[in-house]
């Protein structure tokens, strides 16, 4: 059996290209270590939100209903909700409004007057 030619045999690496060789290998563990910990923080992610699908069910028990009465004389020019909260904006004497109402009690929460410079 003939032993391996010169060609075959490796030449010993200069120590400058070694230490090179060495910074890229950990530079490229530290990378895969970082990819992994990502789609790792991807899929747990993706798992919660499967999990939490069914929860978006109205709650229990008897439906409210309720009077909301606008403080603000005038027309109302846009409505918006968000959780138990309603928004309404009225252009009314003042300029515009918005009052934003607590949905199941009807109760006033807070008014903003909108003034133009």
């Amino acid at each position: 059996m003939a032993g391996p030619t010169d060609d075959e045999r490796e030449a010993p690496l200069d120590p400058a290209i070694a230490r090179v060789q060495a910074r890229l290998r950990t530079m490229m563990l530290i990378a895969a270590g970082t990819l992994g910990v990502g789609l790792i923080a991807v899929f747990v992610a993706i798992a919660f939100r499967v999990a939490r699908s069914g929860d978006d069910a109205p709650p229990a028990g008897t439906p409210f209903q309720t009077l909301i009465e606008v403080v603000t004389p005038g027309t109302i020019v846009g409505t918006d909700v968000d959780a138990d909260r309603l928004s309404l904006t009225i252009d009314g004497p003042e300029g515009k409004v918005i009052e934003i109402h607590h949905l199941p009690s009807g109760k006033l929460v807070g008014r903003a007057v909108l003034l133009a410079k």
